[in-house]
């Protein structure tokens, strides 16, 4: 399971227990404020205090419910999967311990460069990947992986490129190889931004979806380009 973006209706504490009462027959609302204090359900309040559940909260109401009677999970666990599950990752119930990364998250390719709000950590990266801890550090050394301002977690990028310098890894290609490579890319970026800036700071009322365009296509471009160079290169090295 995984928790994603539902609609903007909010729920009183009374109407979220009579949507989960068909299923979970003995829940109460001290049972949905005990799970609030222990800090599973976090729903937002209004000016008066009054409580306002949204759909996410009542799926993960649901979720611990279904944890608790089905596999009898401590609210510990549960918690964890909670955050995993906030984080963008999902709950196997073949694997109810081990919290997954969604697999189109692994892959990479334009269209899906947008961000997501897949957050991981070390372990979670090094458990995905299969490299191991010094890599990691070294990855993020060379600045190839960078850490996020929690100083936690990591982000998706971070994780396919992991997932990419693994694979080169296994040509004896290391983090410190790619260093160069790194550095061109920076100075791509700078190409791409000093080219795009006047239209992202233009008065256009559309100025930053057009700025976001014109960045992904000189971003495939520049992709092509670079592709190209180095196979002419190969080829021209072949006898």
């Amino acid at each position: 399971m995984s928790l994603a973006k539902k609609s903007d209706n909010l729920f009183t504490i009374g109407e979220v227990l009579n949507q989960v009462r068909a299923e979970f027959n003995d829940i109460s609302i001290s049972k949905i404020r005990f799970l609030e204090a222990e800090g599973l359900i976090i729903p937002a309040r209004t000016k008066s205090g009054y409580r306002k559940f949204s759909q996410t909260d009542v799926e993960k109401l649901e979720y611990i419910l279904r944890m608790q009677r089905d596999h009898y999970l401590p609210l510990r666990v549960i918690k964890q999967h909670i955050e995993a599950m906030d984080r963008g990752l999902k709950i196997s119930n073949s694997e109810i311990d081990k919290p997954k990364v969604p697999s189109n998250v692994l892959s990479f390719n334009e269209n899906s460069s947008r961000r997501s709000n897949i957050r991981v950590t070390r372990e979670e990266i090094i458990a995905n990947t299969g490299i191991s801890e010094t890599f990691l550090k070294d990855a993020e050394d060379f600045g190839l992986i960078k850490v996020l301002a929690d100083n936690r977690h990591f982000d998706e990028y971070a994780l396919r490129i992991a997932r990419v310098i693994a694979a080169l890894s296994e040509y004896g290609i290391e983090p410190r190889h790619l260093k160069n490579l790194k550095s061109g890319t920076d100075r791509e970026v700078s190409l791409i931004k000093q080219i795009v800036s006047p239209l992202a700071r233009s008065r256009r009322t559309d100025a930053s979806e057009q700025a976001q365009a014109m960045m992904k296509e000189i971003a495939n471009l520049t992709n092509q380009l670079h592709s190209i160079l180095v196979h002419h290169d190969l080829d021209s090295e072949i006898i």
